[in-house]
Parts: structure tokens; sequence; C-alpha cells
């Protein structure tokens, strides 16, 4: 058996501004994000974790950092460019209300009916798109390091894809669960080829 977890990034300029941040843009931690990505850190020492793979988009790396700082041990930390967040083309840095209110139905397809998502005219990626490489990049690293249990650092449409995709989620399902908090923690028990949802955004940590 297997323990992968995953947190999401903390919140950023832009997550307070209410502006898209996806897989080509970046933005700085909030100070009370820092403070919240070390009390994760706390939460998770306790864990037998043993290697981090973050996405290398700098809020990811940071609260990946922040976590690791408390941590007594030392633990290896790698980053994987499939571990980006959802690219959303020329919608990256808009006003999300302006958004909604300019594509109704593109927006509601990306928030409440997936399967029906089509980013084409923005030059944005489709959740199948985003589903691979997610997956891809968990399995690799769980067949890479069976034997160890691993914390995984990224991003909320991401991990909401991955995750629900790997426990059998049919892509019209993917947005059904409650959105992921920043710095919040997700787990996934493997065994052997299944993975099972053993906890999906657990924030009583940052309280």
């Amino acid at each position: 058996m297997q323990n992968l977890y995953f947190v999401r990034h903390g919140e950023t300029q832009l997550n307070a501004a209410d502006h898209v941040q996806g897989g080509d843009i970046d933005s700085p931690l909030l100070e009370k994000s820092i403070v919240n990505a070390r009390k994760t850190g706390a939460f998770l020492k306790q864990t037998a974790i043993s290697r981090v793979i973050s996405s290398p988009q700098l809020r990811a790396l940071d609260t990946a950092n922040y976590i690791l700082s408390e941590f007594n041990r030392e633990l290896p930390l790698e980053t994987d460019e499939r571990l980006k967040e959802f690219r959303y083309g020329n919608w990256e840095g808009l006003y999300i209300p302006d958004i909604a209110e300019k594509y109704p139905e593109t927006f509601r397809h990306l928030r409440q009916e997936p399967h029906k998502y089509n980013p084409e005219q923005f030059g944005g990626e489709t959740y199948p798109e985003l589903i691979v490489r997610g997956t891809e990049s968990v399995l690799h690293y769980a067949h890479q390091y069976p034997q160890e249990d691993l914390l995984f650092v990224g991003h909320s449409i991401l991990w909401t894809a991955t995750l629900l995709s790997l426990v059998g989620f049919e892509i019209k399902d993917i947005r059904s669960q409650s959105p992921l908090g920043n710095t919040s923690v997700s787990r996934l028990i493997r065994t052997g080829d299944t993975f099972q949802l053993d906890t999906w955004n657990y924030c009583d940590h940052l309280a």
C-alpha cells in the first residue's frame, strides 16, 4: 500500500483578486499563505512521506519549500512540467467575472459541464489533455518509488481532474466535488493498480 498526498498551492495575489491563474502565468503567495504552507508542513511531517514532487510554477514550488521547512528531516524535491495548472490560453490573467459575463456558456461548461468544455476559441487546454499529463505524472512517480509515500504539490484543477480520474470518475463528473482550498490536503491510497480516494480537501490543519 502506498500513500500519495496532494496539496494545492497557497493563495496568491491573483487568486485574491479573482483573476484567472493557469499554467502559463504566476503570482506571489500572500503572507497568510506562507503561514498556511508551514502549518501544512507541520501537519504532514507526522506522516511517512519521503519524497516531494512539485509543479515548477513558482506558487507551487514556493509552497512546497515552505512545507519542507517544517520537516525535521531532509526530503528530495523535484519538479515536473506535467504538473502545471490547467492552461487557459488568452484567458490567463483576466478578471473572472468579466469572463463569466462575456463567455457565459463556455464558462458554465468549464465549471459545471466539463465534458462540454471547448477552449479552442481562446487557445486553452481541454480536460482530456489535462488528465493525460496529470495522471501520467502521478503514475510515473508512484511506479518509480512504489515503496515510498509521496507528496505532490500543485494546483486546484490539475488535482481535481487527475485524482478523480484515477479513482474512476468520468469527465462529466470531474467538477462534482467541492473545490480544493489553498493548502488543502487530499490523499489517494494506491494498492497495485487501484487507487482509492481516502481524503479530499482536508483543511482542518489550517485552523
